[in-house]
């Protein structure tokens, strides 16, 4: 590649323009997302393609979805060619999907073995951990050398490139800490080489969760928790429990944004763009200046006099006043308790789902605020 000369960046806010690592766990709604995405973005199938990896095939029950099936790496080189060659010719392919990315590190190390055997003739391997001469040295060629070129590859061809994948919960240890040190996170499933790959070249890292409303109920001797809601979250930015986090500016996106609809394509491209033209910068640009109207002088009325017997009906300021009045709260202190008693057991349904409604709005009942409490204590009352 031939050295290019350098050029100020300007960040174009449109989803395609991004690269996207998708995790969460089962059954979230991932390929979903992407398929709907390009229907909302382009109002065409066609415009996008998600690629079945290995032995994953989750598509199937997916109508009006662009797919293809890749299980060698030859398919993958050949799948990049004619993405990248017949562009405008054959297909008019804007973002492309991979399902799933720990699918797409088994094709990438079947193939470093391949390599690894032809390099090292006389000490052929059949794992991943023991070529290249192994203690990792496999994994890292599969992340470093196949995967990550082959993502770049695509995105150099401007494609937008999505990899879905799957998490699971590891322990943290922060670098300089002790050994003991350490705390639950929910990551990929991935091992390290190949959550790198992903994780460092691509540009957002989105998480999804769901998470549940438990209940304690105790059952003889025994207290049993029982999920009473879920609220499916997807996370932007990541937290000491969720491992997530983007190169949007900082306050561009929310934490997380709830998935509360079947279709949440408009929602999340509205998200993301929006977290793109938000992270454009301001400093050094030159402002045009704004023209200034005269501001024309207001004649200063002089209020009509004040009979006497008339001062007795002017409202006295608050800090003039003697006698203090305390106010007394018409709604009880543990309002998060009433709530959840009077909406047990209310029996009108649709009042308990415009209860729901206005709960969505937060996340949950946890982290709906004092005013919100109030809201829905006057609607139940």
């Amino acid at each position: 590649m031939a050295f290019q000369k350098p050029t100020i960046n300007v960040i174009k806010p449109d989803i395609k323009n991004l690269s996207i690592y998708l995790r969460s766990t089962k059954k979230f709604g991932k390929s979903t997302l992407f398929r709907d995405v390009i229907l909302e973005k382009y109002g065409d199938p066609s415009r996008g393609l998600l690629v079945g990896c290995g032995n994953e095939k989750g598509y199937k029950m997916l109508d009006n979805l662009n797919a293809t099936q890749v299980k060698t790496y030859k398919d993958l080189q050949e799948l990049a060619d004619w993405l990248i060659n017949e562009k405008g010719k054959e297909h008019n392919i804007e973002m492309v999907a991979f399902d799933t990315g720990d699918e797409l590190a088994l094709i990438a190390d079947t193939e470093t073995i391949r390599q690894s055997n032809v390099e090292n003739p006389n000490k052929k391997c059949k794992s991943i951990k023991a070529a290249f001469g192994g203690y990792t040295a496999g994994e890292k060629y599969s992340a470093n050398d196949i995967i990550k070129p082959y993502m770049t590859k695509l995105e150099d061809a401007g494609f937008g490139v999505w990899v879905i994948a799957h998490t699971k919960f590891k322990t943290i240890k922060e670098k300089g800490g002790l050994e003991e040190d350490g705390y639950m996170q929910l990551s990929s499933n991935m091992g390290a080489d190949y959550e790198a790959a992903f994780g460092d070249i691509f540009d957002v890292t989105l998480t999804g969760v769901i998470d549940r409303d438990l209940e304690e109920k105790k059952v003889g001797d025994k207290v049993k928790k029982y999920a009473t809601d879920t609220v499916r979250k997807l996370y932007f930015r990541g937290t000491t429990l969720i491992d997530a986090g983007g190169r949007f500016a900082d306050g561009a996106v929310p934490e997380y944004m709830v998935f509360d609809k079947p279709n949440m394509a408009a929602d999340f491209i509205r998200v993301v763009e929006e977290g793109m033209e938000k992270s454009k910068s301001t400093i050094g640009k030159k402002s045009t200046p704004k023209k200034t109207t005269p501001v024309k002088e207001e004649k200063v009325t002089e209020p009509d006099p004040i009979e006497e017997d008339d001062i007795d009906d002017i409202d006295t300021p608050v800090e003039d006043t003697i006698e203090e009045t305390t106010e007394t709260s018409a709604y009880p202190d543990d309002l998060d308790a009433v709530i959840r008693k009077m909406y047990k057991e209310c029996k009108d349904a649709e009042l308990k789902a415009s209860v729901k409604n206005v709960i969505a709005e937060y996340g949950k009942l946890n982290d709906v605020d004092e005013d919100g409490l109030k809201r829905i204590y006057d609607m139940m009352n």
